[in-house]
């Protein structure tokens, strides 16, 4: 299973990624995770201490070429690159870091979701296996396809519009790479919330595969420097994101998660 999760920034994007990467891992799967977003935190909500986020391993130089027909590619065995670059976070979960600028006026970083996207198309694909990508906050990663080879695209949305908008653009890109694609309601703080994005999600036709309560843990997970699971492992929101991994895992699809 490949997923890719995507969204405004600030939605929770990252935060639902990390506690769903090793709620996936406790659940039996084998789980390689990997950052895509140029300001990289996903190693903090999977909790790898934040100390160690500035020295975090990144993609080598040369990580991809062009092949014959002129496309690019991956040029090096992904096991290679795991080797090189790859984290151990809790739960066994194994982080890549796409990049992480560190000097300014150096050049655009379309190499960087080449990367990620021959990384995704290479990742195993047994029962037990799982790749899941933290997205970069902006609509680029969609115009250049970064995630065409996933399984589907979830939209992390909050309840309202300028967080909705962006979850639809997502899912008209994303449908035009040929993905399924639904919404994660994130931060709903009542049933009212719930049913302003499951009306908007009906009115443009995308599935709504579940609901992220809104939960002071998060915030105080980031206040802390620490993961949300690790702050509070039985909180609210957490308790959601694990019920949404075990679903997933299971095979049912987003129309069954939205009902649970």
């Amino acid at each position: 299973m490949k997923l890719a999760i995507a969204g405004k920034g600030g939605a929770g994007k990252t935060s639902i990624t990390g506690t769903l990467a090793r709620m996936i891992a406790r659940r039996g799967r084998r789980v390689l995770a990997v950052d895509n977003d140029l300001n990289p935190n996903l190693s903090l909500t999977l909790g790898i201490p934040a100390e160690r986020m500035s020295d975090l391993p990144t993609f080598p130089a040369g990580i991809v070429g062009r092949n014959e027909d002129g496309v690019y590619e991956l040029a090096m065995p992904l096991a290679q690159i795991r080797a090189g670059c790859a984290v151990t976070a809790p739960d066994g979960v194994e982080l890549l870091v796409a990049a992480q600028p560190r000097k300014a006026d150096t050049g655009c970083q379309g190499a960087m979701h080449m990367a990620v996207r021959g990384v995704i198309s290479a990742a195993p694909t047994g029962e037990e296996d799982v790749c899941i990508v933290d997205l970069e906050a902006s609509t680029e990663h969609l115009l250049v396809a970064t995630a065409k080879h996933a399984d589907a695209m979830y939209a992390v949305v909050e309840p309202y519009g300028a967080s909705l908008y962006t979850g639809r653009r997502v899912a008209v890109l994303a449908r035009q790479l040929g993905l399924p694609v639904g919404l994660i309601a994130n931060k709903v703080r009542d049933e009212r919330d719930v049913a302003t994005v499951a009306a908007y999600a009906e009115r443009h036709e995308i599935e709504l595969i579940g609901a992220v309560p809104y939960d002071e843990c998060f915030v105080e997970a980031e206040r802390a420097a620490i993961a949300p699971l690790d702050h509070d492992p039985d909180a609210p929101a957490v308790r959601a994101i694990g019920d949404l991994a075990s679903r997933l895992i299971a095979g049912r699809g987003p129309s069954v998660l939205l009902g649970a």
